[in-house]
């Protein structure tokens, strides 16, 4: 829903044409550091071999170079994150780990779905492993957790920021208008879609715009087609 807001041919990519672009080191890393900290509420302990062996196996699943520069700098920052993480990442009574939610909302013929990070007895955490840490959290970051809260609004929310450094948490009390836009999106796409049942059609309505990192190399080459860009 925000690749829709953000960048729509880009979307288009993405869900209809089922295009998407290998994950890169960063976001293997932020995989990696996440599955380590579950791993501590199971174990009792960060265990930095296992984060080590976790980010090596899925370079190789996700067919990222692991001889890359930026790849080994990731590799290199992994201690560091772990560090931030195993002692300022407290929280008690987790329930469930990359937990899949559903949100039914009225008149929308699918759920909303997403994955929860972290779920707490009484509170939902979102990581975000980061080389930046960021002085507010994003609206679309926002809405996100909205929809989180979509799905148990009893819960408090935090989006946990980590670096190789420090960390930062922002408690998010309020959010009745992310969730207001959720929706609001969610038709947006619905009606946008009922313009053609030719998926074709539709991208004809958009142009893209490679300038955006989310654009790889792959996808740009296959966008050229789509678009019948020379």
């Amino acid at each position: 829903m925000n690749t829709f807001v953000a960048d729509k041919p880009l979307w288009m990519m993405r869900y209809l044409f089922g295009i998407k672009s290998s994950s890169g080191a960063g976001a293997v890393r932020g995989i990696a550091e996440e599955y380590a900290l579950a791993e501590k509420y199971e174990n009792g302990f960060f265990d930095f071999k296992a984060l080590d062996s976790k980010f090596i196996s899925l370079c190789c699943e996700l067919s990222v170079d692991l001889n890359d520069g930026r790849t080994l700098k990731e590799k290199d920052a992994l201690k560091g994150f772990g560090n931030v993480l195993d002692e300022n990442f407290k929280y008690d009574n987790l329930e469930t780990y990359q937990e899949r939610i559903e949100v039914e909302v009225e008149d929308l013929p699918v759920p909303v779905i997403g994955y929860v990070d972290f779920l707490f007895k009484d509170k939902i955490v979102d990581l975000k492993t980061t080389n930046r840490m960021p002085s507010t959290p994003t609206e679309a970051q926002k809405r996100q957790m909205a929809v989180y809260s979509m799905a148990y609004p009893k819960k408090s929310v935090d989006l946990f920021f980590a670096s190789s450094k420090k960390h930062s948490v922002f408690t998010l009390s309020s959010l009745t208008k992310y969730k207001k836009q959720i929706k609001d999106i969610a038709f947006t796409i619905q009606r946008f879609l009922s313009l053609s049942d030719d998926k074709h059609e539709l991208a004809s309505f958009e142009y893209p715009n490679f300038d955006k990192w989310e654009w790889s190399e792959d996808m740009k080459r296959e966008a050229k087609k789509i678009w019948s860009i020379k």
